[in-house]
């Protein structure tokens, strides 16, 4: 009886302490690697995490819990924004690679151009941050409802 007390306090504090613990840099830093597609993007350095790190808090994510609930509600639809991107860069005519979607206006420098072909614009801190205004666009729409 005792072994399963044990067992059941391990777990509940085990999920808790990965749902509810307010997350560093590192933490954030895993945290994306375990749950964004990151096969072949360019990485982030530090001060870019650092960045998105404050940008987090300052759109109310802080745990990990809050930032798996962004990425399971957002990375769909920011991988087919991004697909979009990649696709009208390699349609465009211009001089330079640009492209207009519903979220913004993009640019890339042709040293990118290998990874628009591959269907890749964004690192895993831009994932992030696209998702952050999507949930912004998505509040100020009910916001509007009212």
């Amino acid at each position: 009886m005792l072994t399963a007390i044990i067992l059941f306090f391990g777990i509940t504090c085990y999920g808790f302490s990965q749902e509810a613990v307010t997350f560093d840099t590192n933490l954030l830093r895993s945290t994306l690697l375990e749950k964004l597609p990151t096969e072949n993007r360019n990485a982030d350095n530090q001060e870019d995490i650092e960045d998105l790190y404050d940008d987090l808090q300052i759109a109310e994510i802080y745990t990990v819990n809050d930032l798996t609930n962004l990425i399971d509600t957002y990375l769909k639809e920011v991988l087919i924004i991004e697909k979009e991107i990649c696709t009208q860069m390699l349609e465009s005519e211009d001089a330079e690679l640009t492209a207009s979607v519903s979220t913004g206006t993009y640019s890339a420098t042709f040293e990118d151009a290998e990874l628009i072909k591959e269907g890749i614009y964004f690192t895993t801190v831009g994932l992030i941050r696209t998702m952050i205004d999507l949930s912004h666009q998505t509040e100020d729409d009910t916001d509007q409802e009212y």
